[in-house]
């Protein structure tokens, strides 16, 4: 029988759209041991197969939110991350072999660069499915000079799983990650990974997660550790369930597919194995129960801590990890397939979905904020731009975090970044490197959007036909280059190709810099490192095919006015100048100030004191902050320097008298007021004065490197009428940024060489090495390398802080059997807090040390510590240079 051709495709229709390609993963096995179970009777768990899906029909809009996680793997390099999420996708059901990072067949490393190298460096999103939750994970790189990959998905994210190195502890990029998890608030969980190492110390971690970290670790798990046949030695053989009480298992001839529990009673076998887990659950509802309300009132009623049910204490785990209280930290050993389906269970129970999290909140045009995504399914579209794609055959591809409404396929869509209009000619399902073709993205999900020209990241999409035009979500901070080298065409010809290619480049990754060295002509490239300039030139060869040498990696240097605190102003500038047969004109104010070290301005918002003012004091001040609270509406940062641009929504005074009014009004409340006349709307006026101040400061007068620590306000702003385009203003405010700097707050010189200086970047290092060479590094830092030491302490100054917390807080960390580190004697008797601080013979040094000291420092510190010292640093801003280096180096860049 002949089966109609229409009856085919709808069919197929009808199959492909039902469900698309993401299906649940149909685990429905359970967590809690049954009490009537034998001792002998084991329960074996086998996950099954299941296809990468995803939820984008309107019906299922609601569960998929409720059901959805977008979760970031953190960590130092080489901790894990990559060959953990390998095994979830495995054990998911998204891949039939487990990739692996040493063969380069990894799912997430899919770049020719991280497979050569082993490591990560651009973040990858995956959407796979678990227990019936959408699961949206980005594995992000764990070097210093990719930190802008972890920055700008820790942006868009949920919640996050930190995974330490049981051996290593808590690193320096740690530390690093973490706050920046921090500074979002995200809820997240500890996984201690390469539980069967040598010297491993899950206690001693959980300890440095205390005393480095600053959070409330609460141990969910604790690391099963079994003597091997005939001898005294023990290995790491599973995990105990504190919760459930329950033994963890794998098989190896499953690759760890097959989870075996076994409850945990006093029967069992090795009675050393159940004190300690009767203890590690003490310690656990202890813990809770210092936090919460639910927990102390069963506790009360109860009177036992091992007859609070499993549901109780994981639905008190929950309640505590979303508003970050604690920490839940579990352990295992990914490479060896132990302990990553629990890590799993975690992220579903612990981490919140998107409608858990506080609602994001967005700056309309006249500078008030508005919460987002609170307004039901009508809300109109509002995305973040977090990440941008450079694909030979799709073009750029733009990743996005939809925050209300819904992002539809061949949607007209309005940046209000950039204050352009948009086409989502294609949306994409990201998995990996490969991709699926999806109708639409719902809020709270993440996708990937093609046919978007002018978006960066950053940038904010909306409806194309919303009113609020100027609405803007908070954008994404990225990190000044610290490094360049010259990038040079093979040929005349190449040289097009290759200042499209940067262009590209640097879209995709906004921590690289360019710019022109107007005195020899050299393109050059800034960024983070060494290999992330090595990176970049790679990508520029391999990938965007254009033929170019890179030169000699140097310090990027900024500059700034001389003196903190001077204010330099031109009250009235003007710009009147015909290009091409049409006039432009302009007249603006510019104030420009010298800041302090851009980690010192966070204070300069706080409310004035006025415990020890007079009433007219107190007046004066109350009217300066209600000035400042004016101005702080138009207030951007920028690479280090604050921009004001503070327009009214007033339509423009015409006459003399009404424009001496708007000066007037603008001195008092901070808010410019323009003169004159223009149909142009505020927003564009606004983005129009920006590009202007930034154009300026994107070179210093010195040897033209970018300009920083500067607060640029707006003061005056006259227009008009078809005269004051928007480039006209932008030339306008450019110049008279640029004469401001010039004169440097002292009219008599005009001396660029003496008003202005250069800046270095400043490195916060941190150097761990034995007891016996404190002495010498000390005298390295402070001497050779021109450092300034802030800090000797043990592993971390921050145990006073933990101390101090005590009383709120008991740590609970069970000892270590297989650490064998510095202090070890100490831990296998105690499961308390009183090992914190051990490791007597290490000594930490931290130190703020000029970049262009530490170049070469890792084979220094080898050869001043006999090849045991290790060291971080990382930028963490800008010190002004002395005058004799400034002399030289001026002289040196100048050939003269």
């Amino acid at each position: 029988m002949q089966v109609p051709t229409g009856a085919i495709r709808s069919a197929v229709r009808l199959n492909t759209t039902a469900f698309s390609r993401w299906t649940s993963c149909q685990h429905q096995h359970r967590r809690h041991a049954n009490a009537a179970v034998g001792k002998d009777l084991q329960k074996v768990f086998m996950p099954v197969q299941s296809s990468r899906w995803y939820s984008s029909h309107s019906h299922k809009a609601d569960e998929a939110i409720k059901n959805a996680r977008n979760i970031g793997i953190i960590a130092h390099i080489d901790a894990g991350k990559t060959t953990t999420t390998e095994r979830m996708l495995h054990y998911a059901g998204f891949t039939r072999k487990i990739g692996d990072v040493d063969s380069g067949d990894t799912i997430m490393d899919y770049m020719k660069q991280e497979r050569e190298r082993g490591i990560t460096i651009t973040s990858a999103a995956i959407t796979f499915g678990w227990k019936d939750h959408r699961i949206n994970l980005i594995d992000t790189p764990g070097h210093v000079d990719f930190t802008i990959e972890v920055e700008r998905s820790i942006r868009v994210l949920d919640g996050a799983v930190t995974i330490l190195d049981a051996v290593a502890g808590v690193e320096a990029q740690t530390e690093t990650v973490w706050k920046q998890a921090a500074r979002q608030g995200i809820p997240r969980i500890a996984f201690v990974n390469k539980m069967d190492r040598a010297g491993a110390g899950f206690g001693r971690t959980v300890r440095e997660m205390r005393a480095r970290l600053g959070c409330r670790p609460v141990v969910v798990q604790i690391p099963l550790m079994e003597s091997l046949q005939g001898t005294s030695d023990t290995h790491f053989n599973g995990v105990i369930d504190v919760l459930t009480m329950e033994v963890l298992r794998w098989d190896s001839d499953s690759k760890g597919a097959k989870v075996i529990r076994s409850p945990l009673d006093s029967d069992y076998a090795s009675q050393e194995v159940y004190q300690e887990a009767v203890k590690a659950r003490v310690a656990l509802v202890e813990q809770l129960s210092a936090l919460d309300e639910d927990i102390i009132e069963l506790f009360l009623t109860l009177e036992d801590h091992m007859a609070i049910e499993a549901k109780d204490l994981q639905a008190a785990i929950r309640r505590l990890t979303l508003s970050s209280t604690i920490v839940p930290v579990l352990c295992g050993a990914s490479f060896r397939n132990i302990g990553v389906q629990p890590l799993m269970d975690s992220v579903v129970d612990y981490l919140p979905s998107p409608e858990e999290r506080p609602a994001a909140l967005g700056r309309l045009s006249d500078g008030n904020v508005v919460e987002i995504g609170n307004g039901g399914p009508k809300e109109r579209l509002c995305a973040l731009a977090f990440k941008v794609v450079h694909d030979a055959r799709r073009g750029p591809m733009v990743f996005v975090r939809v925050y209300a409404g819904q992002l539809n396929e061949r949607a007209q869509l309005w940046n209000s970044s950039t204050h352009t209009k948009e086409r989502a000619n294609k949306l994409l399902q990201m998995y990996a490197m490969d991709v699926e073709e999806i109708p639409h993205i719902t809020k709270g999900n993440i996708g990937v959007v093609l046919g978007l020209k002018d978006t960066r990241t950053g940038d904010t999409l909306l409806d194309g036909h919303d009113p609020r035009k100027g609405l803007a979500l908070s954008g994404i901070k990225v990190p000044s280059p610290v490094f360049f080298a010259s990038i040079e065409p093979m040929s005349t010809s190449d040289e097009k190709p290759v200042e499209e290619a940067i262009k590209a480049l640097i879209r995709e990754d906004p921590s690289l810099g360019m710019r022109v060295d107007e005195e020899t002509g050299q393109t050059l490239l800034g960024g983070m490192g060494e290999l992330h300039l090595e990176v970049a030139k790679e990508r520029l060869v391999s990938d965007f095919k254009v033929k170019a040498e890179m030169g000699r990696m140097r310090i990027s240097f900024k500059e700034t006015m001389r003196g903190a605190g001077i204010i330099s102003e031109v009250p009235s500038w003007e710009y009147d100048r015909e290009i091409l047969g049409k006039r432009g004109r302009a007249r603006v104010g510019i104030t420009v100030e010298r800041l302090e070290r851009s980690e010192d301005r966070d204070d300069e918002r706080a409310p004035e004191s006025e415990s020890n003012s007079s009433k007219a004091e107190s007046g004066k001040k109350g009217k300066k902050s209600q000035t400042d609270a004016a101005i702080h509406k138009g207030t951007e940062e920028y690479d280090g320097n604050e921009i004001i641009v503070s327009l009214s929504e007033q339509a423009p005074s015409t006459d003399e008298a009404g424009a001496l009014a708007a000066a007037e009004k603008a001195s008092a409340t901070g808010t410019v007021i323009p003169s004159g006349s223009t149909d142009l709307p505020v927003p564009v006026l606004r983005t129009s004065i920006k590009n202007g101040i930034l154009s300026a400061l994107s070179r210093g007068p010195l040897l033209g490197y970018a300009q920083t620590h500067l607060k640029v306000r707006l003061t005056d702003l006259h227009l008009y009428g078809g005269e004051s385009t928007p480039a006209a203003i932008s030339s306008c405010v450019a110049a008279a940024v640029t004469e401001a700097i010039r004169l440097g707050g002292d009219p008599s010189t005009g001396n660029s060489d003496n008003n202005s200086v250069l800046l270095e970047p400043i490195m916060d290092v941190r150097v761990e090495v034995a007891e016996k060479d404190v002495g010498t590094v000390i005298g390295d830092i402070s001497g050779t390398r021109r450092g300034r030491v802030l800090s000797l302490g043990q592993a971390d100054d921050s145990a006073a802080h933990e101390e101090k917390d005590e009383t709120e807080f008991q740590l609970y960390a069970p000892p270590d059997s297989t650490y064998t580190g510095p202090g070890s004697a100490s831990l296998p008797g105690s499961s308390s807090t009183d090992a914190v601080g051990t490791m007597s013979d290490r000594r930490s040094i931290r130190a703020q040390v000029p970049l262009s000291s530490m170049l070469g420092y890792d084979a220094a510190l080898r050869a001043l510590t006999g090849g045991t010292g290790k060291f971080a640093m990382e930028v963490i801003g800008y010190g002004e240079m002395d005058f004799d280096r400034q002399r030289d180096l001026i002289k040196e860049m100048r050939g003269g």
